[in-house]
């Protein structure tokens, strides 16, 4: 017999009982269902075993990890379903992410209404058949072996740049992938979803997290659609959309072309974004975007851009506009809440913005974050004939931002940070985590927060995005995709120092440890090769623009 500690309680178990057997034995008591469990502060799938001396939980829904394995799970069936449809000869390709929409499509074909009926009953049929979801390790000469026989192109270049003798392969009956992360034990999990006809391909709605029960579908936006697939096609004809392909490129000795290729392309969508500024005559140019999107370098780049074009910018932030800190709004658990638009003092922003516009002289504020009040400049300012204002925010999309300044005064632009690489057809890199690792190196190199603490307020971060920024992206004039093809690898040597040092501090190992395995499947580069005006200078440092 094995002595555990099960849900706060000392038991015995049986040896080599799995924690899907305690599971059932749990459900029948209490009626509720585990996903996964957390064994000693470890996440850990239902089909191992139990361990001498472990404290147990079970975890469910209202887990983020529950919820990003119950994504993984469904979309490892999905792609099972489309590999049944077309007789075995197929794959699809999950090409990214948009909210709790997936959006997949196939290389040589458009899916159509009648093919995303004959998917979905595959897709039910799998379900209901409740497969065990297997774990096999193969020596890595056999896993590309089956790669190479199923014609998985990127995985065997993703495999090839990776020291892993054994490589861990997942199964739903006989169709095998290699899934990064987490599943759940059996088909029969996945209860909730949708199967859509989108564009040319295929968007899968799956629950919001914690909401397991619900399913809302939330239209993409053409827009953001737009650039997101945009962006993944052009890495794709460069044959650089994979992080094996990515890798070869660097090991041939190509990093220098590809950084060039990758910054020209970049500058001109911002030089082009410019033009469009010119041509609209708007006095207001408003950037938005998420933490880490890069919105200080991409406001910098612009005007540079701006001033070739005769036009004379002058850059404020949102910041400066803010309460002082006997005014700020507070979370529930008493800290100050500066995500919130009502941490804006709204007012006087308005008042700024209408004076300039009408060509009066106003004084500007300057924050002061450590006494948390608010100074004047003691010279006046007002716009020229051929000045404008590049106001930079999290907010700057939100009509209540400026409820007195008329939508026609105002060119507005949302950056994000969109990865345009992918592990492999499977498995994508959420547009967040780039971001993190983002916030993760430039905040232990200029804001003096240590790595923990970075990774601790990233939840709040997040959940502050969900609220205030993305719901806004849609009425952007332009939307910018600041991610760049190599930084990846150009972050990892600056990251894992740090995150290494977390892997067993319970309160972020989780973070860190898919972090780590984030950033080592990339071959890093020297960041010498990257120019000092580079957008991705504003988190490993050494940029010639004034972002800190």
């Amino acid at each position: 017999m094995l002595n555990i500690v099960f849900e706060n309680k000392k038991i015995e178990v049986a040896e080599g009982k799995t924690y899907h057997e305690l599971a059932l034995e749990y459900e029948r008591e209490t009626g509720k269902t585990p996903y996964l469990v957390l064994a000693s502060g470890i996440v850990k799938e239902l089909r191992r075993h139990v361990k001498e001396g472990e404290e147990i939980s079970f975890l469910y829904p209202d887990d983020d990890v529950v919820m990003n394995s119950y994504a993984r799970t469904a979309i490892f069936i999905l792609l099972k379903a489309i590999y049944e449809y077309y007789s075995k000869k197929y794959d699809a390709r999950l090409k990214f992410r948009v909210q709790n929409s997936y959006y997949f499509e196939m290389d040589n074909f458009d899916i159509t209404e009648s093919d995303v009926a004959g998917i979905t009953k595959i897709f039910k049929d799998i379900v209901s058949e409740k497969f065990f979801i297997e774990k096999n390790s193969y020596a890595k000469k056999d896993a590309i072996d089956i790669f190479r026989e199923r014609k998985m192109d990127d995985a065997i270049l993703l495999f090839r740049y990776m020291y892993r003798p054994v490589i861990n392969l997942r199964s739903i009956d006989d169709y095998i992938k290699y899934i990064n992360g987490t599943l759940l034990y059996h088909t029969g999990y996945i209860t909730n979803y949708e199967i859509r006809k989108y564009n040319r391909g295929i968007i899968f709605v799956l629950p919001d997290k914690n909401q397991i029960d619900e399913l809302v579908y939330k239209n993409p936006g053409e827009k953001f659609f737009n650039i997101h697939n945009t962006t993944i096609d052009w890495a794709k004809k460069l044959n650089i959309n994979s992080v094996g392909k990515l890798n070869e490129e660097i090991a041939l000795g190509h990093i220098n072309d590809l950084v060039i290729m990758t910054e020209s392309y970049q500058d001109k969508q911002i030089g082009d974004i410019a033009e469009l500024i010119k041509n609209s005559n708007k006095k207001l140019i408003f950037v938005a975007g998420p933490s880490c999107s890069g919105k200080t370098s991409f406001s910098h780049r612009l005007m540079y851009h701006l001033r070739a074009l005769e036009l004379n910018p002058h850059p404020i932030a949102c910041d400066d506009f803010f309460k002082t800190r006997e005014n700020t709004p507070k979370k529930e658990n008493g800290d100050f809440d500066f995500e919130n638009i009502e941490a804006v003092d709204i007012e006087l922003l308005n008042d700024t913005l209408k004076n300039l516009l009408d060509g009066k002289e106003v004084m500007l504020p300057k924050f002061n974050f450590t006494a948390g009040s608010r100074d004047f400049s003691d010279k006046g300012f007002r716009i020229e004939k051929n000045d404008i204002i590049i106001f930079e925010g999290i907010h700057c999309l939100n009509k209540k931002l400026t409820p007195y300044i008329d939508d026609k005064d105002i060119f507005k632009i949302y950056i994000s940070a969109l990865t345009e690489v992918c592990i492999d057809n499977a498995n994508r890199i959420a547009t967040s985590d780039l971001r993190l690792i983002r916030r993760l190196v430039r905040d232990q190199r200029t804001r003096g927060f240590s790595p923990k603490e970075t990774l601790k307020r990233w939840k709040d971060v997040r959940e502050g995005e969900e609220k205030y920024i993305f719901p806004y992206q849609e009425d952007a004039d332009v939307l910018f995709n600041s991610a760049l093809i190599y930084e990846f690898s150009a972050l990892k040597l600056k990251a894992l120092p740090a995150l290494y040092r977390l892997t067993e501090d319970v309160e972020v190992a989780e973070i860190a440890k898919r972090l780590i395995k984030i950033l080592n499947y990339f071959l890093a580069i020297d960041t010498d090769v990257i120019p000092k005006q580079s957008l991705v200078r504003e988190f490993i440092g050494n940029s010639i623009l004034d972002v800190g």
